[in-house]
Formats: structure tokens, C-alpha cells, sequence
């Protein structure tokens, strides 16, 4: 059974966690026939471990917020968070072959989502991205999961919006399904 790896889970939870209202039409992990034709970190490996999220590029607020957070995750794996691999938006790449600077990308251009692959230190590592580029820990109440932001007595109405199950994404320019944990 195919699984996501860790640190894909957590900065999909962390992204979620930021905005919870975002568009989630064009979002993916594991690759459909047409990835498992070619080489992708969409396509479980020997483990059954997928390496690469898309997330959907309307984030609920504005248009370039996307850009905003995309540039948070870059600047995350360039300060040293070995567990980013590439990520690729807007007709462009960004990986380690560079220092992180972004160069042109010539495959899907990735304009309605984002793609994050992670090496193979992400399998088991989803401690928290530092995406602000401080050193402040996260402060968590109530002894609550990382990426955890609600009471567990109950509460706190959670937002009917928000859905726990994506099926698949349906941007058309990319063919990963969609499943949630």
C-alpha cells in the first residue's frame, strides 16, 4: 500500500493549517498510470514510499500568496532542511544544482499548483518546516501534535469547508491521485 512520506505529510498538514479555506482541486502524492510510465517521485518506490506533493496554487487568499509560501519552502531548503529535494511553480525549478536560485523549467509548468519532492530523509522525519526562518519551537497547548492547532476536548467548531478526503486532482495539466491519510 502506498504511503506518503513524513515530511510530505507535514508540510501538507502545515500548508493546510495556514489556509484552511485554500482550493484543494488541484492537490496529489501518488502518481496515476500515466506517472508510473516514467520516472517520478509520484510513483511509490520498492517501500511503497511517494516522495512529492502538488498543492493547488489558489490558497484563499491573494494571487500571489502562493508564490509568498513557495518562496518560504525554498528559502527552507536552502537555509539547510535536507529533506526537500525540488520544487517546481510557475515555469520554473529551484534545487540544490543552483544553491537554490530558480532557473527555467521546460516540463509542466505547474501554474495551478506547486510540486514538493522530498529525498529520502523525509521518509521518517515530519518534524516541523521552519518556514519563517526563525528559531522560535512552536508553541503547542495542551501537549497537542505537531500541526495540531485545536483543543482535544471539542472544543472548537472545525470549518465545514475543510475536507479531510480528496479523491483526486483535477487541474488537468497533472495526474496524481489524490488521497488523504
Amino acid at each position: 500500500m502506498p504511503k506518503l512520506c513524513k515530511a510530505g505529510q507535514q508540510l501538507r498538514e502545515q500548508i493546510d493549517d495556514l489556509y484552511i479555506e485554500r482550493s484543494r482541486k488541484s492537490d496529489g502524492w501518488i502518481g496515476d498510470s500515466r506517472h508510473s510510465a516514467r520516472k517520478s517521485d509520484h510513483n511509490p518506490d520498492e517501500n511503497g514510499v511517494v516522495r512529492a506533493i502538488d498543492i493547488t496554487s489558489d490558497l484563499g487568499s491573494h494571487p500571489e500568496e502562493a508564490h509568498a509560501l513557495v518562496e518560504k519552502i525554498r528559502k527552507c531548503a536552502k537555509r539547510g532542511d535536507k529533506r526537500i529535494k525540488y520544487l517546481i511553480f510557475d515555469g520554473r525549478i529551484s534545487s540544490p544544482i543552483l544553491n537554490w536560485k530558480w532557473r527555467k523549467y521546460k516540463g509542466n509548468p505547474h501554474r495551478h499548483h506547486f510540486h514538493i519532492s522530498f529525498t529520502t530523509l523525509g521518509d521518517k522525519d515530519g518534524s516541523w518546516f521552519n518556514l519563517e526562518g526563525d528559531n522560535n519551537e512552536r508553541i503547542e497547548k495542551d501537549g497537542g501534535n505537531v500541526g495540531e492547532d485545536f483543543p482535544r476536548d471539542g472544543s472548537i467548531n472545525i470549518p465545514l469547508g475543510r475536507s479531510s478526503t480528496r479523491l483526486h486532482s483535477q487541474c488537468g495539466t497533472c495526474e496524481c491521485v489524490a488521497f488523504r491519510d
